[in-house]
């Protein structure tokens, strides 16, 4: 079951940390093949010059990494090529190297510097685009070559390790499944994205007689001897492959329970979610455990005047220079990759519990319903005077009442942290003001585009006196009737 909320609630914090660790570099190589994703623009731009549809204001930020796949383009017409071979090259007998080759490549140098536009933060593209062009961004912007990318930045000690050791997560994923130790016992256990086999080994203790260890990345290699080293052999067995390729013939038996840690920044980036509950539908037998079992995504008002100043305030005065037209960049970077960093509790100013935005009943939720929008309704009442730069976000997840883990600013840190939704201009709020929005979750859906996590709010700023009002008619205010409007992709 998805469930959109309208409860009251909130949070505390900000952040000066950034993001130093391994995960990043996961999200670095699954940004190389979502880069040519961000092209999804190309096309409606192109066809607005020919007098067609032009893009909504959903599809309206044009971020500058989207020149990868315009150079892969414009390099597959070698008529119309933009690129100088360099000695390098030359020496290197690259002369077959294909458009997002080149466009990857330091060998080769862009020419014409005036192709691209950045002055609203986009580009401009000469002319109209060759079918060869329209092909060459497609192929760059496919699922598999998003997907082969995503499952090869797995492949990686690295990121083991730092999740391993988020004593937060993994110990309460221990603790779940210590906890079901009675109802595991001599049953079958799937594991999806199992990395090191950890979840598995945690299920193999715990009494299960048979583990299925799913994972498509290279990291399986190193699980099979890890698995063997640590003597479940026997009860474990990897398979090596999507979870949607993964057949009756490699797993011939109905699961007890299914086991996963797929959880991304703000619940739903990396879009793991739809892999497990399509190993439940195909291979758990009902009334099987599926943990976590639900899954909340909340989110809470946001004074961070530190940030603001070091992305915003920065630029009016540098060594004397006016550099305040930089400051709208900084705005679009907040959008187009929202930061994901520690936030300080104390610079939530709405309720610390959050309010709710949308619960996930993992355990019932339909296959499709994860590829449509998910959206709620809040109300963040301001707990003092403040000014409100934007909103955090986080997730929370249980386990059948068992173990819980939440990635709240109050909470533990994790490797998850919390997503910052900057606002493109703070509002000053008194104590009792309230910020009413429409807050809506939307995966990727672009080619090349679905793990990532698009997030907007239609919102109203409202004093004291009328956020009661406001509040008790928010189910019947139309997103699109609200004041203020904003959108953040997490990538």
């Amino acid at each position: 079951m998805l469930v959109g909320t309208d409860e009251n609630k909130s949070t505390r914090g900000s952040s000066q940390e950034p993001r130093n660790d391994a995960r990043v570099f996961t999200k670095t190589c699954a940004l190389m093949a979502s880069q040519a994703a961000h092209t999804g623009a190309l096309a409606s731009r192109a066809a607005a010059s020919r007098g067609t549809s032009a893009p909504s204001r959903r599809a309206s930020l044009a971020p500058a990494r989207r020149r990868a796949a315009v150079l892969a383009a414009r390099a597959a017409r070698p008529a119309d090529r933009r690129f100088r071979r360099s000695a390098a090259a030359a020496a290197s007998g690259r002369d077959g190297a294909s458009g997002a080759e080149l466009a990857d490549s330091d060998d080769y140098e862009y020419e014409d510097s005036e192709f691209f536009d950045d002055e609203d933060g986009g580009w401009s593209v000469d002319g109209e685009l060759s079918v060869e062009e329209l092909n060459a961004i497609n192929d760059a912007r496919s699922d598999a070559n998003a997907d082969g990318t995503y499952f090869d930045s797995y492949s990686h000690i690295g990121i083991h390790r730092e999740m391993i050791g988020d004593a937060a997560r993994t110990g309460a994923y221990l603790k779940a499944l210590e906890g079901h130790a009675d109802a595991l016992k001599g049953k079958v256990v799937l594991d999806v994205g199992c990395g090191t086999g950890i979840l598995s080994m945690f299920a193999a203790r715990a009494g299960a007689r048979k583990v299925y260890a799913v994972d498509a990345s290279g990291i399986t290699r190193h699980t099979r001897r890890l698995v063997k080293e640590n003597g479940f052999e026997d009860v474990i067995e990897v398979i090596t492959a999507r979870m949607e390729d993964v057949t009756a013939k490699d797993i011939p038996e109905p699961v007890d329970c299914v086991v996963s840690e797929w959880m991304g920044y703000a619940l739903f980036f990396e879009s793991m979610l739809p892999s497990v509950v399509h190993a439940r539908d195909k291979f758990m037998r009902p009334g099987g455990l599926v943990l976590p079992n639900v899954a909340d995504v909340r989110v809470a008002l946001l004074e961070d005047q530190n940030r603001y100043d070091d992305g915003v305030s920065f630029w009016d005065d540098v060594y004397g220079f006016d550099f305040s037209s930089l400051a709208s960049q900084t705005k679009r970077d907040w959008s187009s990759d929202p930061p994901v960093a520690t936030v300080d509790p104390n610079c939530i100013v709405s309720d610390k519990e959050g309010a709710l935005v949308v619960r996930v009943d993992c355990a019932s939720v339909p296959l499709g319903d994860l590829y449509e929008p998910m959206a709620g309704t809040v109300e963040l009442v301001a707990e003092k005077d403040c000014v409100a730069h934007g909103l955090c976000l986080w997730f929370d997840v249980d386990f059948y009442g068992r173990a819980f883990l939440s990635t709240s600013p109050s909470s533990t840190k994790t490797h998850w942290y919390q997503t910052v939704l900057m606002f493109e201009a703070p509002h000053a709020m008194r104590a009792g003001d309230a910020l009413v929005a429409n807050v809506e979750l939307e995966p990727g859906s672009d080619p090349g585009a679905k793990r990532q996590l698009n997030v907007y709010a239609n919102y109203d700023v409202v004093t004291a006196e009328n956020a009661r009002r406001k509040a008790r008619d928010a189910d019947e205010t139309l997103p699109d009737d609200r004041e203020h409007f904003a959108q953040w992709t997490v990538q």
